[in-house]
């Protein structure tokens, strides 16, 4: 049976050339399956919500601080030493306002949802959650624009963001690259992704650096539009009838537990290189991203950042960000290995919130930046290794309970470094002011993950990943879990096992140069 006749989608080719891969390359498969299909879409997402980007902290501020005082006040127009209380205060408020907000979208709305929509998406497919997302991501534009021509409250702007955040349109497309790219070239395939991200990142803040708020804000409304559009006419969609009655059937099963968010989230649990991969991608999320909304406030508050900028900042984390994914990637993956890759992410990161706690000049805020580019190697690695180790039929289950996982990290750390900024920043606060006291916390946390990190044995959860699919109960999980120690690191890798030495494909050229330099055949044992 061809895929094509498996899904009813003519935009996809046929699954006997989809599995006759030995002379294949990257670009050949992304061309093939139509996986590139995806990158616009991301791109175009990507540059609605990076475009707005630079103007919120700054106008978020403003309305803050004005509220405090009654009357409209221009946070921009003082200098750090000179600005009243209630701009200095108002920073602490909107930190307060948006990690609040993170916490709800992430640690009840996204943990809840993320497992549940990546199950449902195994039956469903993956299209009309993609629409759902695109639509839900532009909320929070429509709430400015609606503000800057209407005067709506920003305080509409939280909750959008929190039903922004219920369905994850990264984790949706990681699924359908998966369900679409061989094993060998899943890894590349997801650093291509957030290599359109990257891209997006670069061009958003610039194109909304040259317009003023009312124009961003419109452009970025359209933006999602386009999204939406996009999707319904331009993206196939990826689940096949096989795997979807795999899924029913296994979701169908007699456990009780079966479909539920915890049962979702159990998949992550399975062996001993699950927990730790888990462990890591959590203890990482806390800092990295719970450290996000403090970020820019952090910024303006000690160095009096522009909204210019801020545009800059944006920008350098998309260049850097991209060159991260298409060259630096490759060539890490190929030296070092996926383990060591995700160890060396985390201990970036780490140093990025060292330089962040002691900022005194704006070029240590780039030097920063550049730093927590190369942090973005970890999540990408941590998806391609349990991508790898799970049946074709989960897998919008595992990458929607690494979603759930990592945003219940990232609503968890807003809010306790939301409230030690606030403790060290507000003007009537006993302790010294000191700006850097949360991220220099955050730098110890990482060491943590890093020190998990460094434990990881990639070939732990081989072995058990192949016959987790028929195990369901607790008993049977708990000795999945245990023989992975026990028997499966002597076991040799499967064929649909991630190779270090055709994973790193030249995705640049894709992206670039539109053209790939990889001269070797993919092995045909790489491939079930």
């Amino acid at each position: 049976m061809s895929r094509s006749d498996e899904t009813s989608d003519p935009l996809l080719p046929p699954a006997s050339a989809l599995h006759a891969a030995e002379h294949r390359t990257l670009l050949s498969d992304m061309r093939l399956t139509g996986m590139w299909r995806v990158l616009p879409m991301m791109f175009i997402y990507v540059v609605g919500i990076a475009m707005i980007g630079p103007k919120v902290p700054g106008i978020m501020t403003d309305f803050m601080a004005s509220r405090r005082a009654g009357f409209p006040v221009q946070c921009e127009d003082y200098t750090p030493r000179t600005q009243p209380p209630s701009c200095r205060d108002a920073y602490s408020d909107v930190v307060w306002w948006s990690t609040s907000t993170s916490f709800v979208t992430n640690s009840i709305l996204t943990f809840l949802m993320a497992p549940l929509v990546g199950k449902w998406s195994d039956l469903a497919g993956r299209r009309p959650f993609m629409i759902a997302a695109m639509a839900l991501g532009h909320g929070p534009a429509v709430v400015l624009l609606a503000h800057l021509t209407l005067g709506t409250s920003l305080l509409f702007y939280y909750p959008a963001n929190m039903l922004g955040g219920a369905i994850s349109i990264i984790s949706i497309s990681l699924a359908w690259i998966a369900d679409l790219m061989p094993p060998v070239h899943r890894a590349a395939g997801f650093g291509a992704l957030m290599a359109a991200f990257s891209v997006g990142v670069i061009f958003g803040p610039a194109i909304g650096n040259v317009l003023d708020a009312t124009q961003t804000a419109a452009a970025a409304c359209v933006c999602g539009v386009c999204c939406v559009l996009y999707v319904c006419f331009f993206i196939p969609e990826s689940l096949t009838d096989a795997a979807r009655d795999k899924a029913k059937e296994r979701q169908s099963s007699g456990n009780p537990k079966v479909g539920g968010t915890l049962m979702g989230l159990r998949i992550l649990a399975r062996s001993a290189l699950f927990k730790r991969l888990t462990v890591c991608l959590m203890v990482s999320g806390i800092v990295t991203d719970g450290l996000l909304d403090l970020l820019i406030q952090d910024f303006k508050l000690v160095l009096n950042l522009s909204a210019s900028d801020v545009a800059g900042v944006f920008i350098v984390f998309g260049v850097c960000g991209l060159a991260v994914q298409t060259v630096i990637l490759r060539y890490m993956l190929k030296w070092v290995g996926e383990k060591r890759v995700l160890v060396v992410g985390l201990c970036a990161a780490c140093l990025e919130m060292v330089v962040v706690a002691f900022l005194t000049a704006k070029w240590q805020v780039f030097c920063a930046v550049t730093l927590g580019s190369l942090g973005g190697m970890a999540f990408p690695a941590i998806s391609s290794i349990k991508a790898n180790n799970v049946d074709e039929s989960e897998q919008g289950t595992i990458q929607g309970a690494l979603y759930g996982a990592k945003a219940l990290a990232t609503g968890a750390g807003p809010i306790m470094f939301a409230a030690i900024f606030a403790a060290f920043t507000k003007s009537d606060s006993p302790l010294p002011y000191f700006p850097g006291a949360p991220f220099l916390l955050g730098a110890i946390i990482l060491v943590v993950a890093v020190a998990v990190a460094a434990t990881i044995d990639p070939a732990c959860g081989r072995g058990s990943a192949a016959l987790a699919p028929l195990l369901h109960s607790d008993d049977e999980a708990d000795v999945e879990a245990s023989a992975c120690s026990q028997h499966y690191s002597d076991l040799p890798a499967p064929n649909t096992s991630i190779r270090a030495d055709v994973v790193n494909e030249d995705i640049s050229g894709l992206l670039v140069h539109g053209h790939h330099n990889r001269t070797q055949p993919v092995s045909a044992a790489s491939h079930e």
